[in-house]
């Protein structure tokens, strides 16, 4: 009975890493095919960093543009580095 349960939860939580690819991915799309305002992205990013916290710059980026994890890294990193 208790490997039966354990199956179960095992495929629950593959189903739900599914799902979670499968939003993440559609929310890119979506945010890929709308206009960017670069202005007010720089400038929630710059307000981030001004406060010394890059990983809410990054999250700030991505949600801007549907960027990668990666690459919304280096961008953050560009824009901190221009904005010195």
């Amino acid at each position: 009975m208790t490997w039966k349960i354990a199956l179960f939860i095992g495929l629950v939580g593959l189903l739900m890493l599914v799902v979670s690819a499968y939003l993440t991915r559609r929310a890119r799309l979506l945010a890929a095919g709308r206009p960017i305002d670069v202005e007010a992205m720089r400038a929630d990013v710059g307000t981030a960093l001004d406060r010394d916290d890059p990983a809410t710059a990054v999250r700030i980026y991505r949600q801007h543009t549907g960027a990668g994890l990666l690459e919304a890294r280096k961008a953050v990193d560009q824009i901190g580095r221009d904005r010195r």
